[in-house]
């Protein structure tokens, strides 16, 4: 019987934001700096002594679990994390007493609307959380699947939110912004606006893009405001470790549902994470490829007849729709996109990678099978 293949529009506007070194999923950049530092945790140094050494202490902190040794690494990888992201955040570790590794930002994300639809229930109200228009589609998956409602709204009346946000719902927002992979300039105000009404805690603090940046903001992030309840961080974005799920939160209070973390916590996560972070501060790797940012962003724009500017994030860039570009184009890369004058985000992960030569097989591996490898020479 013959069969007909069924037209795609998607897959057809993906073919070719890829053909031009770009898509509408934000990936991470994996840098050099990023494979130099699993090299180092791991143990593939120069010399055999390094080799030694660094494999010894990787090792050596798997052993001996019922000492209890384990149960404090997390600790290291948090105070390292405070340290790095000064320039960006006000965090008062004294506030936020509570802190929980996690796989990445997804985890405390999805754990944290779970328990707030848990909660909610339990009080009687029917739960409801709020976010931005364009924000970052987690958010919305998550609390659908646990039967949330989600309340979208415009940034551009935040005052008006601020103002009107029952005290019983919650609000998620990340900043750097995942809308545009800019900072938005208004949130500190936004936080404020709504700590003055209540000290209740209430917005969760997605700080995912941290260490993407390239400049300090004008002003720090104040996520230590009464009415931040946690804030989750990741370590995928800056440095390209998106499957090595290395992250965490900071709570207020214990939390019950990730006490378990304590245990249940990956060391090799956290050893690379705190590697990374030791290895490059919040600023190095932007501002080490904002040159190949612009680059990659230009050539998108001339395949595509639109300028593109970089954006605060180093892997992004964002336009203004014209008439110059494919309507179902500029649909499709909107954010959001039932706002005609928003503006198209792109990512230019996959352009960039081929320029700093981290895209495709790693040389001396070939790869057969899921999971099953060949050694070819050396790395």
């Amino acid at each position: 019987m013959a069969t007909t293949t069924q037209y795609c529009p998607q897959a057809d506007l993906n073919r070719r934001l890829l053909e031009a070194g770009a898509s509408k999923t934000v990936y991470a950049l994996v840098t050099p700096e990023t494979e130099a530092a699993k090299a180092a945790v791991l143990g593939n140094a120069a010399s055999a002594k390094a080799v030694d050494q660094a494999r010894a202490a990787h090792l050596e902190q798997f052993r001996d679990a019922w000492t209890g040794k384990q149960e404090q690494l997390h600790k290291v990888f948090f105070d390292t994390w405070h340290r790095w992201s000064v320039p960006f955040i006000e965090l008062n570790p004294k506030t936020f007493k509570f802190t929980y590794p996690t796989a990445g930002a997804s985890e405390p994300l999805r754990h944290l609307i779970y328990e707030y639809g848990n909660i909610a229930r339990v009080e009687g109200v029917v739960p409801r959380v709020h976010i931005f228009k364009g924000e970052y589609e987690g958010y919305k998956a998550y609390a659908e699947a646990a039967r949330i409602e989600v309340v979208e709204h415009d940034r551009r009346e935040w005052q008006k939110i601020a103002e009107t946000l029952a005290q019983n719902e919650w609000f998620f927002l990340s900043q750097p912004s995942a809308i545009d992979g800019n900072v938005w300039p208004d949130a500190n105000q936004f936080l404020r606006m709504l700590s003055a009404r209540s000290n209740k805690p209430q917005v969760i603090m997605d700080m995912t893009y941290v260490g993407a940046i390239a400049k300090a903001p004008s002003e720090k992030f104040a996520v230590s405001e009464p009415c931040v309840r946690n804030v989750v961080f990741s370590l995928s974005k800056p440095f390209g470790a998106y499957y090595d799920r290395i992250g965490g939160v900071w709570c207020r209070e214990q939390d019950l549902g990730l006490f378990g973390n304590m245990w249940f916590k990956s060391l090799m996560a956290l050893q690379l994470g705190t590697a990374l972070m030791q290895r490059n501060d919040v600023f190095a790797l932007p501002r080490k490829y904002a040159a190949v940012q612009a680059q990659q962003a230009r050539h998108v724009s001339e395949r595509f007849g639109v300028t593109f500017e970089p954006a605060d994030v180093y892997m992004l860039a964002t336009a203004h729709a014209t008439a110059n570009i494919d309507p179902r184009l500029a649909e499709y890369l909107r954010r959001p996109p039932s706002d005609p004058a928003a503006r198209l985000r792109i990512c230019l992960t996959p352009g960039m990678a081929e320029a700093i030569g981290t895209a495709g097989p790693v040389r001396g591996i070939v790869l057969h099978t899921a999971g099953s490898f060949d050694r070819g020479g050396p790395l």
